[in-house]
């Protein structure tokens, strides 16, 4: 049995990927932040959060490995 504090942070960790994945798509595919984000700032930022999403899924895809190779 895993710590109960070892899942929660592994679920937040899958909720942000999905946020940010959500996020991401919203901006880039809709008006959503237009009036702050315009041109070369938005698509900045839509790269930014994509490679923050790519970042987290990778230290998820770790801790799992981990876990399974420690059991």
């Amino acid at each position: 049995m895993k710590p109960l504090g070892n899942m929660v942070s592994l679920w937040f960790g899958v909720v942000m990927v999905v946020v940010l994945l959500a996020g991401s798509v919203a901006i880039l595919f809709t008006d959503f932040m237009s009036d702050r984000l315009q041109g070369n700032r938005r698509i900045f930022f839509v790269l930014l959060l994509l490679a923050y999403c790519v970042y987290r899924s990778y230290r998820i895809y770790q801790t799992i490995k981990q876990s399974r190779n420690e059991e």
